[in-house]
């Protein structure tokens, strides 16, 4: 909105308040939410040439991804879940208690009954005489 003090008395103009409307002042009002032609600058003046172009634009966002498009997704989602279990399971926090201490306890003693024998092993390899 343009504010303006404006002293004749004309149609145009509003006395008491001083305040003029965007297409009285000559600024373009808010574009619509509909379709406009695209004629800027003599760009599309044919009609034919317009509706051609819309057909094309409309025909690429209907198309399917790539293959190359395919695998970078695939490539980008493998880094996001490699770098957020990263940085929930073993980056430092220091030594104090944060959000993700019960996860990190629950996964290393998954990790480390993978990796221990149980006592039950322990004992039939020293049989053996695999361990000593």
């Amino acid at each position: 909105m343009v504010v303006e003090q404006s002293i004749d008395s004309g149609p145009a103009s509003n006395v008491h308040s001083g305040v003029r409307t965007a297409q009285q002042s000559g600024i373009p009002a808010e574009p619509s939410t509909q379709s406009r032609p695209l004629h800027r600058r003599g760009l599309y003046d044919d009609a034919r040439l317009e509706e051609i172009f819309r057909r094309r634009v409309e025909r690429l966002v209907q198309r399917p991804p790539s293959k190359m498009s395919r695998r970078l997704q695939a490539i980008n989602y493998a880094l996001m879940f490699g770098v957020g279990s990263y940085m929930v399971l073993y980056q430092d926090y220091g030594d104090r208690p944060h959000c993700f201490t019960g996860l990190r306890k629950w996964y290393f003693g998954k990790v480390d009954t993978l990796w221990t024998l149980s006592s039950e092993e322990e004992k039939e390899l020293r049989e053996r005489g695999q361990l000593r």
